[in-house]
């Protein structure tokens, strides 16, 4: 490891909503783990971006007498870098704070699970928003879906509250029957009338978890039976499935998988927390695709970003 003047290294897992930061001295010893506000560089407002990774890092360096410059390896795993400028605008705004692009790696916070295989791999993550990577035995690597909450981000928490919102607005609206989703997101919100659903919505459609939230209005209808909520929960469940069989399909899978295993990987509040959507999505998976090996990882994309972190400052 690096032992001139470089003293540690970090990994962080920047999501759409949460940002989390870990530093560990160069002998392994962890130094301090810090959480601020997350956001979606692809989505967010580059300045709104950028301030928010200052605010993560650098009052937490400070704090442990640490400095930019004497980082010895860092990896970034950050929601929305979904291209190479983005990738690049990213790493500008570490750089910016003073970190050497010799230690600096920047990268999707799903692909990063990616690292947990050695073969035909894929990661899947459904929070705030969604996306699917894969990577095949010769490091090929494909992406699908998660461009942004408007176009994309499919069977993501935005995607599942907007979804409750919309069923709770065509019930006030009397279009669909009044349920207790309707009941629970009414209590919920205080909002019982069209016109201010109307306002919120306008308001916070730029906001993702303003929206987003609803998802567990939503999860804790479903677990009461409520059959508006469980619809919401198949057609989320259905749309993950797609962003995986697009995936695999990209991966030209189908010519091996009579050979060939892949693990797949899921991540993310909606998919780890929320056990009836992936158990919906399980079991139609499991109809399709039976070499698919699917887990959620006992170690967490922070987990991921130190090792990786750490594998930088060893090299050198």
């Amino acid at each position: 490891m690096k032992t001139d003047g470089m003293n540690y290294f970090a990994g962080l897992d920047i999501g759409g909503t949460h940002g989390r930061l870990r530093c560990c001295a160069v002998d392994g010893t962890e130094l301090g783990t810090f959480q601020s506000d997350g956001c979606s560089i692809n989505t967010d407002d580059p300045e709104k971006s950028r301030l928010r990774c200052r605010k993560l890092v650098l009052p937490a360096l400070w704090s442990m007498g640490l400095s930019p410059d004497a980082c010895a390896g860092i990896c970034v795993a950050a929601s929305g870098v979904d291209s190479p400028s983005l990738e690049k605008q990213m790493r500008g705004f570490f750089e910016e704070m003073g970190f050497s692009p010799q230690v600096l790696q920047v990268m999707n916070d799903c692909e990063i699970f990616l690292h947990l295989s050695d073969g035909v791999s894929l990661a899947l993550i459904s929070g705030t928003g969604s996306i699917c990577f894969g990577r095949n035995e010769q490091g090929y690597v494909v992406r699908t879906g998660g461009w942004n909450h408007i176009v994309s981000d499919e069977g993501s928490g935005f995607d599942m509250g907007l979804k409750v919102l919309k069923a709770t607005a065509d019930a006030i609206d009397e279009r669909i029957p009044s349920s207790l989703l309707t009941e629970m997101v009414i209590q919920e919100s205080g909002i019982s009338d069209l016109e201010t659903w109307n306002d919120f919505i306008n308001k916070h459609l730029f906001e993702k978890s303003a929206i987003a939230k609803f998802a567990l209005t939503g999860y804790q209808a479903a677990s009461l039976g409520d059959e508006t909520a469980l619809s919401i929960h198949r057609i989320c469940a259905d749309a993950l499935y797609g962003l995986v069989a697009d995936t695999l399909r990209k991966l030209e899978f189908a010519k091996y998988e009579k050979q060939k295993q892949a693990d797949l990987w899921l991540w993310g509040s909606l998919l780890v927390k929320n056990h009836i959507l992936r158990e919906m999505l399980i079991d139609k998976l499991a109809e399709s695709y039976q070499e698919v090996r699917v887990g959620i990882p006992e170690c967490s994309a922070l987990d991921v970003a130190v090792r990786i972190a750490a594998k930088r400052a060893e090299k050198g």
